[in-house]
Order: structure tokens, then sequence, then C-alpha cells
């Protein structure tokens, strides 16, 4: 198995476990719109996994060895679109299988794969300013923006569980609009997602070659 992917692949695989581990009951046994605020952790979850992952990378040792900056820079990229595709993955399922009692709708769908994709993009463009800037100037800001999107997430769970009235992320107008034909938007905004994180990951490509910030 390829060094870079056995090495970060622990901090990912372990952000998906404890991810379902710490949400799937809400998605599978709970009446209250799950779906309109459970979601949107991935992205947290997701950079928390890149942090770690590249807290402990070496990029001076790895400069050592016959490993071109381009294979590490789309190992990297790969192993958080395997992470994002899984958790999306696994949304879905549960999604689909809570259609029948009416907990998600085709907007839900939708719903999930835009914050899925956006989580992928937002850990791509933070791979790239690692790369650019170092993780010690990164790694600040980001655990601070991180405990704020927490805190607001959790405090938007508690006013869906106690205000009939609060809004619904899935019921906006375009989310609703696409909605309509689930199947067909969500393949949409696959490619779209999978055709902007291939760009980014040809500027990471860039970004990694010319910088020595993360060295």
């Amino acid at each position: 198995m390829d060094p870079i992917l056995r090495r970060s692949s622990f901090y990912y695989a372990t952000s998906v476990v404890t991810y379902m581990a710490l949400m799937g009951r809400y998605f599978i046994t709970r009446s209250w719109p799950v779906f309109e605020i459970i979601p949107l952790f991935m992205p947290v979850w997701l950079a928390a996994a890149l942090l770690a992952s590249e807290s402990d990378e070496s990029y001076a040792f790895l400069r050592t060895l016959p490993v071109a900056e381009r294979s590490v820079a789309r190992r990297k990229f790969l192993l958080i679109l395997i992470a994002a595709a899984v958790e999306w993955l696994l949304m879905v399922l549960v999604a689909w299988l809570r259609t029948g009692d009416g907990v998600a709708t085709g907007s839900t769908f939708v719903f999930v794969t835009l914050v899925c994709g956006a989580g992928m993009l937002v850990a791509g463009g933070l791979q790239i300013a690692i790369w650019r800037f170092g993780v010690a100037a990164v790694r600040p800001p980001l655990i601070v923006a991180m405990a704020i999107v927490l805190v607001m997430l959790i405090l938007h769970t508690f006013a869906l569980k106690r205000v009939d009235a609060w809004f619904a992320f899935s019921q906006f107008g375009p989310v609703d609009w696409l909605g309509g034909a689930p199947w067909l938007s969500n393949a949409a905004l696959v490619l779209l997602a999978l055709a902007a994180y291939s760009r980014l990951e040809r500027l990471g490509v860039r970004v990694k070659s010319s910088s020595e910030a993360h060295l």
C-alpha cells in the first residue's frame, strides 16, 4: 500500500467512523428534522481529519525519498475525496431509508449533496492553504473557526428541536426546486463538484511543488 495513503488514511477513516457513530443514531431513530443539521457537521469532521493528518506529516522527510511532489499532492486530495464520498454515500443511504416515514424528502438528498460537495471543496482549499502557509500558520485560525461553527451548529440544533417555525435549510427555494428531481439534480451537482475539485487539485499540485512553507 502507498505509504502516504497508509499513514494519512487513519485520520480520515477515524473521521468517518466517529461521525457516523456520534450522528448515526439521530439519522435512524429520531423524528425531528435531523437532515437539516447533522450533515452540516460533516465539513467540520473532514477539516479536523485534514488538520490531524497534516500535523503528523513530515514533508521534509518525504522530499528525501524518490516521491514526486505531484504524487504526494494527488494522494492527499484523493484521501479527502474518498472520505467525503463515503460520508455522502452513507447519508444518502440513510436518507433513502427514511423517505418512507417522511423524515427525508427529495430536497433532503440535494441538501446532503450540497453540504458534502462544499465540505470537500473547503477541505481541498484548506489543504492548499497549509501547503502555501504551513500548518503552524493555518492551525490557530482554523481551530477557532471550527469551534465557532460547532457552537453555531449546536445552537441551531436546539432551535430546530424547540421552535416549530424555525427555518429548514432543505426548504430554501433553490434547494426545494432542485429536490423536485432529486436524482437528476444530485447527478448534476456531483459532476459540478468533481469538476471544481479537479481544478482545485491542479492548483494544489502547483502550490505544493513551488512552496516550502509546509516543510
